[in-house]
């Protein structure tokens, strides 16, 4: 299996759904694919945090470019319009 970033394995879990979703549904499906080894005891806020860090619109100490996700009022995310 190919090392990835959590925001790796989160733009590929978007990709396929071909839709927006909350934080615990991306890591569980992060999860069930085995897409990341998560060592933690709360997955989901690793996801979070690396979705925030590089979502648009969200302006963190941390965030870094490129903004890959978007943030909806639903409470899900989604992939940047290109």
């Amino acid at each position: 299996m190919e090392k990835r970033t959590v925001a790796q394995a989160v733009i590929e879990v978007l990709q396929a759904a071909k839709q927006p979703l909350t934080i615990s549904d991306i890591t569980q499906a992060i999860l069930d694919k085995n897409l990341y080894p998560f060592n933690a005891k709360e997955p989901s806020a690793i996801v979070r945090g690396a979705i925030e860090r590089r979502c648009e619109g969200v302006n963190r100490k941390n965030s870094v470019e490129p903004k890959y996700f978007k943030k909806l009022s639903d409470a899900k995310y989604g992939l940047k319009d290109k």
